[in-house]
């Protein structure tokens, strides 16, 4: 059923700075899950970090991915898609409490070449994580060499203090990935209600 499809293709300097540490060479294996999907790409998740891809569209969110690296080029990553696991059939006849809401990502931009904040040439990807228990997370990275502008807007109140706790943090591992980072965290400004 899979055979002959189009390869997945994942941007190479987008591995790089999201998993310094994922040493890709053609003929590894890779397990993915699909996180979601949207009609063009999907974001799926390798090594524990969100990527886009554009997967074929009979891959459903939530499938199991084996994937092969086909080619590794300066500009991109070429993956085989070996197989897509089957999810597992839903037990029948067992009371089974409603499960928990998960969180969930989007993406709101994909990557791309665009003008960054300050009007230089940028690679900037949009993303909202949305947690049972922080509300809506917006993160932007505009990234221009080895330059990182991380913004994260949050809800006002716990989740933006919880962030600025974390942005040290985030702003330490960007460092270890050799970038140069700057980490803004701000609250999401509440819609003015002109009508009231």
């Amino acid at each position: 059923m899979l055979e002959g499809m189009d390869p997945i293709a994942v941007a190479a300097a987008l591995l790089r700075t999201q998993m310094p540490d994922l040493l890709l060479r053609e003929g590894a294996t890779l397990m993915a899950r699909v996180a979601s999907r949207g009609e063009t790409h999907a974001v799926i998740v390798l090594a524990g970090i969100p990527v886009t891809a554009q997967v074929p569209p009979e891959i459903e969110a939530g499938a199991t991915l084996k994937l092969t690296v086909q080619e590794v080029t300066p500009e991109r990553v070429t993956l085989k898609l070996d197989s897509a696991l089957p999810q597992p059939p839903p037990l029948v006849g067992l009371a089974t409490p409603a499960p928990a809401p998960r969180p969930q990502l989007a993406v709101q931009e994909p990557p791309a070449r665009r003008q960054g904040a300050d009007g230089e040439a940028a690679d900037v990807v949009s993303l909202a994580f949305t947690s049972p228990a922080l509300g809506r997370l917006d993160l932007r990275l505009e990234l221009r060499g080895e330059r990182i502008l991380a913004e994260v807007t949050t809800p006002p109140g716990r989740p933006h203090a919880v962030a600025e706790r974390a942005a040290e943090r985030l702003r330490a591992k960007l460092t270890e990935a050799g970038l140069e980072p700057t980490v803004t965290i701000r609250p999401r400004q509440a819609p003015l209600d002109l009508y009231a």
